[in-house]
């Protein structure tokens, strides 16, 4: 039953999507309910989390934009491209056959691609969870927002003119938020600044891009528009750097960091995962003449590549 082609195909489709749910479901599901944060202090006299809170015009809806559509778009749309335009001379091109139909070349390649990108994005935001569960780190508008208390029946806070000057530099740990206008929601956000994950998720995507169109786009024709591409997601990862920033959504530090991981991860997945820059050879066999492949009961026991 294993040397079916249509069997092998079928288990590593299989494979492929329980790896991919774990991943997800571990990251989006179980981390959040499990974990709990950090219980990070503050300084009174610390100015880096004195900043006002602004609302962030950057959404989710952006990042899912940004680090799903985006990139599946992107790679449809080139391998579709190379495809096309491509001489057949220029590459062994590989098709599956499944169920007697002969997949194309280039669908092959969009799941092998997209399904190494999610699973480096997914790699991303267990990263990210974990970091942030385990660091705490307060946001810049930390004051603004939680407007903290501590001492007996919160008497004393950072705003007390009366609170004596050496005070000021102590490390408080043990303190409550009292800002009533403040949701729930937000002042959870509060304590996961380190690192940034608009910053992280959409520069592995964006440098998974970039990677990807030097791979592929290799033709002296398609340099200019591989530069121009190339040249829309490294300007598209630096406004979302700059958006975090500039609404006091993160530390420099935070946003740093998160640049640097994404585009690190970006680098491992394309180069050692996906092997975009290797040239693999594909052995070719020919089709008898007086023999077909029907459904799953095939004469074959291997699948045939090639025209």
């Amino acid at each position: 039953m294993c040397g079916n082609p249509n069997t092998r195909l079928l288990s590593r489709l299989i494979i492929d999507f329980l790896i991919l749910l774990g991943v997800y479901g571990a990251a989006l599901v179980v981390l959040p309910q499990q974990l709990a944060t950090v219980q990070r202090g503050f300084h009174c006299s610390d100015p880096s989390l004195r900043y006002p809170y602004r609302q962030p015009w950057l959404t989710k809806v952006h990042l899912t934009i940004a680090v799903v559509a985006l990139p599946a778009a992107f790679v449809l749309v080139v391998e579709m491209l190379r495809a096309a335009f491509v001489p057949s001379g220029a590459e062994l091109k590989q098709r599956f056959v499944f169920v007697g139909a002969r997949i194309p070349s280039f669908i092959s390649e969009c799941y092998k691609i997209i399904g190494v990108y999610l699973f480096g994005l997914g790699l991303s935001l267990l990263v990210i969870r974990l970091t942030k569960y385990s660091t705490g780190r307060l946001r810049p508008y930390f004051f603004d927002v939680c407007q903290p208390t501590w001492g007996e029946e919160g008497a004393e806070n950072c705003a007390d003119p009366s609170l004596p000057g050496n005070r000021t530099s102590h490390y408080i740990e043990d303190f409550s938020c009292t800002e009533f206008a403040a949701s729930q929601d937000l002042l959870g956000l509060v304590r996961h600044s380190f690192p940034s994950g608009f910053v992280t998720s959409t520069w592995y995507a964006m440098a998974f891009l970039v990677f990807y169109a030097q791979a592929r786009l290799f033709a002296p024709w398609l340099r200019l528009l591989r530069s121009t591409l190339q040249l829309a997601c490294g300007s598209a990862a630096l406004v979302v750097c700059w958006e975090r920033i500039s609404t006091y959504q993160n530390h420099l530090s935070d946003v740093a960091a998160g640049a640097a991981f994404g585009a690190l991860l970006a680098f491992f997945v394309t180069v050692f995962v996906a092997h975009l820059f290797e040239e693999v050879r594909v052995k070719r066999r020919q089709w008898p003449r007086n023999e077909q492949i029907y459904g799953y009961a095939g004469y074959y026991n291997r699948a045939t590549y090639g025209y």
